[in-house]
């Protein structure tokens, strides 16, 4: 008897055994799951990583740490912002935090008149002129930026097929009849539009523009003839006072290129670290897959090139629907040169489209408000799509920090003097960093 009762424990033990190995499998497999759904970023890796070898040998690893935070939310703000009760009106400029919080205030106008504009109606310079003047509101993007892309980012992805045009500058002000237009000038055709909206102004948008009185600042088109303006484009803001824009600290990034540095580089323009090839080149390194090559130089300079049209790294879609395009070069530049500026925006400043059908876009830095220009006309970030592809692009990688002092500039009267006496009558004139390379960076009036 005691021979059989033997094999049958021996069974039992077995089937045990095997029950609890399931068990343990079953467990292994929900924390695996778990894993999956969580954000790898908020989860204390290292006590994990044993577990999840069981299931796959190739577990990514969590983000370097880069000491730099992301900025990849897309958000356009406006350089300057004036209000107007028609008769008083009040500008914030060169003052990136008093703009942002008009913009707060007042972004409602702009996303409800977005909403509702219907088709656009060309009208004279005369109405953009006394839109500026009525009780409104007028918002400079300082980049041209298309309208039916600033809705849906305002908007949560909303879509108006009115909005066909693309603008830098655009007015939410009551007209003539009482009602509420969005008023633009599109620089592609030079013309300038009106779109009825259904924004309501009494009880509406005329509680948002009181109460902030007026801080002197004209258009120079309100200004007397042969007041010293006439070298100035007439949108130019007048400032009432002399103006003290601060002086930054600038440098390189990328002079004293990490692996962590490299790594979150390699994350955000979407290169797998355990598949690549990284080799070092003469001035930097180069990472290759497959055709495409991302270079990234101690210069401050990375360069993409595709090889060829086909890769699939970066759909953009067909190119007639420009959100797909400016979301994905957005999240590319503000990962990468954004990721590093310091105290600087990334700013839309256009999208080109190039003799060979191709389109560029473009971004660019600005401090406080003033647009930075880099040597040989660079941009923070440049990109060619073709074929529903991003081909190639460059970033420029700087970094900004506030520096505590301030440097005086000439009032715009003495600025527009200069620029008459260099023939450069019409020109705009606007308040701009020059970085040169140098270890400081301070702002000075550039005509465009």
């Amino acid at each position: 008897m005691d021979g059989n009762k033997r094999p049958r424990r021996r069974r039992r033990r077995g089937i045990e055994t095997v029950k609890s190995l399931l068990i343990l499998l079953l467990s292994l497999s929900a924390i695996y799951l778990t894993l999956l759904t969580l954000d790898y970023s908020r989860v204390s890796w290292a006590p994990l990583q044993g577990v999840l070898s069981l299931f796959h040998k190739d577990v990514d690893q969590p983000p370097a740490d880069t000491s730099a935070p992301a900025q990849s939310a897309i958000a356009p703000r406006p350089v300057r912002i004036g209000v107007s009760d028609g008769t008083e009106r009040y500008v914030s400029q060169y003052d990136t935090q008093e703009t942002d919080q008009m913009f707060e205030q007042l972004s409602i106008l702009l996303s409800e008149s977005l909403d509702s504009a219907s088709s656009p109606q060309p009208v004279e310079e005369a109405a953009w002129r006394q839109a500026l003047e009525a009780p409104g509101v007028w918002f400079d993007f300082l980049g041209t930026i298309p309208l039916d892309v600033l809705y849906a980012w305002m908007g949560d992805g909303g879509d108006n097929p009115a909005l066909i045009h693309s603008a830098r500058r655009v007015a939410v002000a009551l007209d003539e009849g009482g009602g509420v237009c969005l008023y633009y000038h599109n620089e592609a055709d030079g013309l300038y539009y009106a779109c009825a909206t259904a924004v309501a102004y009494e009880g509406h948008m005329d509680a948002l523009v009181s109460g902030y009185g007026g801080n002197g600042y004209s258009f120079v088109f309100e200004l007397e003839d042969n007041g010293g303006y006439e070298a100035l484009d007439p949108y130019v803001l007048q400032a009432p006072d002399s103006l003290r824009p601060p002086v930054y600290r600038a440098s390189n990034p990328l002079s004293e290129l990490d692996d962590a540095m490299v790594s979150a580089i390699q994350q955000a323009a979407s290169f797998q670290p355990q598949s690549n090839s990284v080799y070092p080149v003469a001035n930097g390194i180069r990472i290759r897959e497959g055709r495409e090559t991302l270079e990234i130089g101690y210069d401050g300079v990375a360069v993409y090139h595709a090889g060829d049209e086909d890769t699939g790294r970066y759909p953009v879609g067909n190119g007639k629907d420009l959100l797909p395009l400016v979301e994905t070069t957005w999240r590319l530049a503000a990962d990468t040169v954004g990721r590093w500026c310091g105290e600087a925006r990334l700013y839309l400043m256009g999208i080109d489209r190039e003799a060979d059908g191709s389109l560029l876009v473009r971004y660019g830095y600005t401090l406080n408000g003033a647009d930075v220009l880099l040597p040989d006309r660079a941009c923070a970030a440049q990109f060619t799509v073709s074929g529903g592809q991003i081909t190639d692009y460059t970033l420029y990688f700087r970094r900004y920090e506030q520096s505590g002092q301030t440097s005086p500039v000439l009032r715009e009267r003495q600025a527009a003097a200069a620029l008459e006496a260099l023939q450069s009558q019409g020109r705009e004139l606007i308040l701009s960093y020059s970085d040169t390379g140098g270890d400081t960076v301070q702002a000075g009036w550039t005509a465009r």
